[in-house]
């Protein structure tokens, strides 16, 4: 077929589209889409205003195979087309770009189709002139828009925060996590402001890691599941030490879950004095500190541990709690001398 074509020109095949015999322009669409050259694309522009819907559909396919190839210039004339569907077609087309395609998506974002808004957005917002557009976006009806705003490379800190405030609930946790992304905290007043929102604690881990005071405590008390798992482990990274001001604060308003959690995997005599007083918490479920024992395991050649777990296993607790102890106490018994 491809030597076929090459003996007859690609500009032979091309012409064939506009041939008065119908079987002769499907034969000619089949040729050129199977010899994939790019420059057939010029071929298929004015199929994009066929009477018949196959050869429209064909022009469609063209763009989406070549058009990239072809350059950023190939759009143009499908972003303007009066068919939805080829304007639709240019917008999502746009992201396959590498080169500067905002010509193109300017086009397109007052389109009366969201999808071509949309993306012709996402491109403006993605493109190195991304920052010229942040604020067009921040503004707009849309939703989605003002989240691509918040979200783009092209937004500063202000836009961000901006963003923190908009009505909308995934506008404001878009710029909460492109905060946290840029390394940037909010204040204690606006990260408990935005817990009384009900807006997602896992997106204020950060900014209420570094307030260290009543942020951290409300969000300790909510944390639940992923976001409680989440915050464990941003304090392991943070505090080192029982004297951390972040540890002591939760201390004071009782958080011991998380800091029971906070203190896994961790050793030091201020940190195994620590976790032994929450074991013996009578206020924390029975299940969650005999799992803090049962971690103990692995550390059941250090005697000092042990001689705690055999002291605590005379005192009066759970069964359950004292059966973790013992277990700890028997690890020990049966490492070899």
């Amino acid at each position: 077929m491809f030597s076929n074509i090459m003996a007859g020109g690609l500009d032979g095949e091309i012409s064939k589209l506009r041939h008065r015999d119908i079987r002769e322009r499907r034969r000619a669409v089949r040729v050129l889409f199977d010899t994939d050259l790019p420059r057939a694309l010029e071929g298929f522009v004015p199929l994009l205003n066929d009477r018949d819907p196959w050869f429209r559909s064909k022009a469609l396919d063209a763009h989406r195979r070549w058009a990239v190839a072809m350059g950023p210039a190939s759009l143009e004339k499908l972003a303007k087309h009066r068919s939805i569907e080829a304007r639709r077609c240019a917008a999502n087309l746009l992201s396959e770009f590498q080169e500067d395609v905002s010509a193109t998506a300017l086009l397109l974002v007052e389109d009366e189709d969201l999808t071509c808004r949309r993306k012709s957005a996402a491109a403006l917002l993605d493109g190195t002139t991304a920052s010229s557009y942040v604020d067009r976006f921040l503004i707009a009806e849309d939703p989605y828009l003002r989240r691509l705003a918040v979200l783009s490379h092209g937004a500063n800190k202000e836009q961000r925060r901006q963003g923190v405030d908009d009505a909308v609930q995934s506008v404001c946790e878009a710029a909460l996590q492109s905060l946290s992304n840029n390394k940037e905290d909010l204040d204690e007043k606006a990260v408990l402001s935005l817990l009384q929102r009900g807006i997602d604690g896992g997106v204020l881990i950060d900014s209420a890691i570094q307030t260290h005071g009543e942020a951290l405590i409300q969000l300790a008390k909510r944390a639940k599941g992923p976001t409680l798992k989440r915050l464990v482990n941003a304090l392991k990274q943070t505090c080192q030490s029982v004297e951390d001001a972040q540890i002591k604060a939760l201390l004071t308003s009782k958080q011991y879950i998380v800091v029971g959690r906070w203190l896994q995997g961790q050793r030091g005599d201020e940190i195994d004095a620590l976790r032994w007083r929450l074991v013996r918490e009578e206020n924390i479920d029975v299940i969650e500190r005999s799992r803090w024992i049962e971690r103990l395991l692995g550390r059941c050649d250090e005697e000092e541990l042990v001689d705690e777990a055999q002291a605590f296993s005379l005192e009066n607790h759970p069964q359950l709690l004292l059966d973790a102890a013992q277990n700890l106490s028997t690890a020990f018994d049966n490492l070899e001398p």
